[in-house]
């Protein structure tokens, strides 16, 4: 019988298969569209924070914004081991250690398809738009394999 470390490993790699299907098979069906799917699901998640951790997104600073998100990610969710925000002149970006959604991410790329599965994007898309207004844009993705971190880049639009 299997340990509860081997399950949830396992668990784990069902989950990424399951949203990488998802994810290819939309946009394989829609192209581009299917990107569409992330603001919804980012206002879902930014939901659920609210009403089970009583998040409240306050101020009108970015970075303040997102520190938060960030602090969610790795304190409350434990979707990833570290998150660091860097944002310079309406560029984000946030750098994600050890995400539990690696190997979903990963097989997206490597199936020429943007990654828009991306949780931490999607949770700092869906605040920066709630508090400011502004819609932040997907630049794109880079993972460095040997350290398992995810650096992942937008913009804000005015």
């Amino acid at each position: 019988m299997a340990t509860m470390e081997d399950k949830k490993l396992r668990q784990l790699r069902l989950f990424n298969d399951l949203i990488f299907g998802f994810a290819k098979g939309l946009y394989e069906l829609f192209g581009d569209s299917a990107l569409a799917t992330v603001d919804t699901i980012g206002e879902d998640i930014l939901e659920d924070m609210e009403h089970e951790l009583g998040l409240e997104i306050a101020g009108e600073d970015p970075k303040d914004i997102l520190t938060e998100i960030e602090r969610l990610m790795v304190d409350e969710y434990g979707l990833c081991k570290s998150a660091e925000l860097v944002m310079d002149d309406g560029e984000i970006d946030l750098i994600c250690e050890g995400c539990l959604m690696w190997k979903a991410t990963r097989d997206l790329q490597e199936e020429g398809i943007p990654p828009y599965t991306c949780v931490p994007m999607m949770m700092a898309s869906a605040a920066l738009h709630k508090r400011l207004g502004k819609k932040a844009k997907f630049v794109g993705i880079e993972q460095d394999m040997d350290k398992r971190l995810c650096d992942i880049d937008f913009k804000l639009m005015e």
